[in-house]
């Protein structure tokens, strides 16, 4: 499977790393960008929170070598404007964080691109797939722009939708403890229109809005959709987040209950997604690990018709992994190399 990349940043290089360790079956055969590819090279060789890269990096100029591997890098502002056609890719990633709304990420399928994942939440896409949740509902005939949902609704929705199945959720709260170094905020105090967003993130627990979970998921399971209710505390750690998910369910239901169908679902349609651990975690834990979502089953309460869960996620890495996951999905429900370009 020949992918294409536009936007080389944390989830692009996550996902570039991902794919080197272990997925043969899959090549990283072309990339966009608008920084400058020595740089690209240089952040793909050493990476703060993944460590060295896995292999040999150079910089060609118009291309980035990986182990012997040349890939050729182009530097153009718009999808519209890239050439996939002439690489023969499969399906572009598109990473940029920039073209997340429908229209903008079509402009691959100009250049020759087949299928298109958006490595986020959006709202006009053709449509929104989780792997374990609802990627069955691709139809190749009509979804050529597919988004990937983010990380936070993946750990959110392989909690939510085995224990919907079994018990019915009639309502509830997410509060995710973000890390900072996703998405980092200012060092010290400086401006932002959102005044949470323009203090020190460095040093402070922030607070923000994450009005794009509640929609993504309920683009994916119609029956939570404005159920949920979200908020984010942006915490400063580099990587690895938690969500704190508080349901009522439509019965009653115990921690020991509610953990033992978690795990059935981890080790059956939600296997590689969803872990549940019994160890004391902290965050650092789960750094590496390409769950979406690690419950941490000592955390689980229930009182009555409330039940809450806490699941551990390393956002950066299991968001890549599902991304790879979905692409590998799409490419043989799409017909594997029978694959065709378009405009």
């Amino acid at each position: 499977m020949r992918l294409g990349i536009n936007g080389v940043g944390r989830i692009g290089r996550n996902l570039w790393r991902a794919v080197h360790l272990g997925c043969p079956e899959m090549q990283v055969v072309a990339v966009n960008d608008t920084a400058r590819p020595e740089l690209i090279a240089h952040l793909l060789r050493y990476d703060s929170v993944r460590g060295r890269f896995p292999g040999t990096v150079r910089c060609l100029g118009d291309a980035i070598e990986v182990d012997g591997t040349a890939v050729p890098i182009t530097g153009h502002a718009t999808p519209d404007r890239i050439d996939w056609a002439r690489h023969g890719v499969d399906l572009v990633i598109e990473a940029t964080g920039q073209f997340t709304r429908g229209d903008a990420a079509r402009g691959h399928l100009a250049g020759g691109a087949p299928l298109v994942v958006i490595s986020t939440a959006s709202p006009d896409a053709d449509v929104c797939l989780m792997m374990g949740i609802n990627e069955h509902v691709f139809d190749p005939a009509r979804h050529r722009v597919i988004s990937n949902s983010c990380c936070t609704t993946y750990c959110v929705a392989t909690i939510a939708s085995p224990l919907d199945q079994v018990y019915g959720i009639r309502d509830g709260t997410l509060t995710a403890a973000y890390s900072a170094g996703s998405r980092p905020g200012p060092l010290l105090d400086g401006v932002h229109p959102n005044l949470r967003m323009a203090r020190a993130n460095a040093t402070t627990i922030v607070p923000a809005g994450v009005p794009g979970v509640r929609h993504a998921l309920g683009r994916v399971m119609p029956q939570l959709a404005g159920r949920i209710a979200a908020t984010a505390l942006r915490v400063p750690a580099t990587t690895a987040s938690a969500a704190t998910l508080v349901l009522r369910l439509a019965r009653r239901a115990g921690a020991a209950e509610v953990n033992a169908v978690l795990e059935a679902a981890a080790g059956s349609v939600l296997k590689g997604y969803l872990e549940v651990s019994h160890e004391p975690l902290v965050s650092a834990d789960v750094v590496g690990r390409p769950a979406s979502c690690v419950v941490d089953a000592a955390l689980t309460a229930a009182s009555g018709d409330l039940v809450r869960v806490v699941g551990w996620y390393d956002n950066e890495w299991g968001y890549a992994h599902r991304l790879l996951d979905l692409a590998r999905y799409l490419h043989q429900q799409a017909g594997g190399t029978g694959l065709t370009g378009g405009g």
